[in-house]
């Protein structure tokens, strides 16, 4: 399917809305079920993936009785895989034909990356016997929380793509980072990636003042090798806003360059790196194992969730 548009939409527009599918993750964070105990959200068919690991660690057990309570089935599922994800949308586009929309909320607050990744993968590269698809992306704050120490391990991989293959060009190769605050993207983890040119973006204004600061302090190394008018702040809250400096440095890079876009900062820069990959064929969007554990947060929600509304359509004529 072709992507139409994407925007920002109000937290308001979810309320009492209908849904053809509600899907969301229950992992053991707080923020899990926020979506769910704050909008009154109809939906025919509610689909909740669990984390297969960490049952017991801190709301997860608390987490999955609330779905269970609201009448979600539970597809269990690796943060590193996507099989049974795969399924359930193949699903999706095998039951629906005869023209007309379908409509999907997808709350990406908590999952991993490849999860939201492969939703928006795959319906772009499917196609489904109706007339629009519209997917609304929703993403619940967090309360800032200290970043924490991560958990050493052997770096187990080279860089591959989130949003498309890894391709070789015989361009240059011009790398974007998605800064996060946490000392994942080390100058050890860089050397290994082949590039030619770098930016970096990172969230200033961020949901909390002190994050923009944490980010800076722990890539001090990495900004170093980057120069200073390569490193561009984004506001987090604004989709508009992030999506224009974004795609304006993406399309000015790919004249003459492969972009492959990093992202490991906040979630919502990953969807609007994932979303651009959506529009151009040529950007690619890239998943890295860093070579650490990620540390363990038990986030709580802070403020309403930013929700994007993506429509897509086999038809695009229409809309010329």
């Amino acid at each position: 399917m072709e992507l139409i548009f994407a925007h920002q939409v109000g937290f308001d527009q979810l309320n009492n809305a209908g849904f053809d599918y509600f899907i969301a993750a229950s992992g053991y964070e707080n923020r899990c079920t926020f979506l769910i105990d704050n909008a009154g959200i109809k939906s025919r068919t509610k689909i909740v993936l669990a984390f297969d690991d960490n049952k017991e660690l801190f709301d997860r057990k608390k987490n999955d009785k609330r779905f269970a309570d609201e009448g979600f089935n539970f597809i269990e599922e690796s943060a590193c895989d996507t099989t049974e994800l795969t399924k359930i949308l193949s699903a999706i586009c095998s039951n629906h034909g005869g023209g007309g929309q379908v409509r999907i909320l997808i709350d990406y607050s908590c999952m991993s990356k490849l999860w939201y990744a492969c939703i928006l993968k795959h319906f772009i590269s499917n196609e489904l016997s109706i007339e629009n698809l519209e997917l609304y992306f929703s993403y619940t704050p967090a309360v800032f929380a200290e970043p924490m120490s991560a958990e050493a391990r052997a770096l187990l991989s080279s860089p591959r793509g989130l949003m498309k293959a890894n391709r070789k060009t015989g361009k240059p190769v011009a790398l974007i980072l998605g800064l996060g605050y946490e000392k994942y993207l080390t100058q050890k983890v860089i050397e290994r990636i082949k590039y030619d040119k770098i930016h970096a973006f990172y969230s200033d204004p961020a949901f909390d003042i002190r994050y923009a600061d944490r980010v800076m302090k722990n890539n001090k190394k990495l900004l170093k090798r980057i120069s200073p008018e390569n490193v561009i702040k984004y506001p987090v809250e604004d989709f508009k806003k992030t999506d224009a400096l974004l795609t304006e440095i993406t399309l000015r890079l790919r004249l003459s360059s492969q972009v492959a876009i990093l992202p490991v900062g906040p979630k919502p820069f990953t969807l609007s790196s994932l979303i651009l990959a959506a529009r151009y064929p040529d950007i690619e969007v890239w998943t890295i194992d860093a070579g650490y554990s990620p540390a363990r947060y038990n986030r709580n929600p802070y403020g309403e969730p930013m929700v994007c509304k993506l429509l897509l359509s086999n038809d695009e004529d229409q809309y010329l």
